[in-house]
């Protein structure tokens, strides 16, 4: 688990020196232009209508490096916390 946290800080650190801060979703929108479409769709229509406006939306509009750097830190702090206890 501490390992694949570390991966994912490694890989915010690239992507925050790639793409500095810009959003997530113009990212993904620059490599798929219909995959966000889909996605919200897909998400409204057969999960919960507002987790994309109140979850998904923040998520696309925060700097492309956050969601590993959040995930990476979340992954190595309880890998670390599992090894001590």
């Amino acid at each position: 688990m501490r390992l694949m946290g570390l991966i994912l800080l490694a890989l915010a650190a690239g992507l925050y020196l790639g793409f500095g801060g810009d959003p997530l979703g113009a990212l993904l929108f620059r490599l798929d232009p219909g995959l966000l479409n889909l996605v919200q769709a897909v998400v409204q229509r057969y999960l919960l209508p507002m987790l994309w406006d109140s979850v998904l939306l923040p998520v696309l509009e925060a700097p492309v490096w956050v969601v590993p750097l959040v995930l990476g830190a979340a992954l190595t702090l309880f890998g670390w916390m599992r090894a001590r206890g």
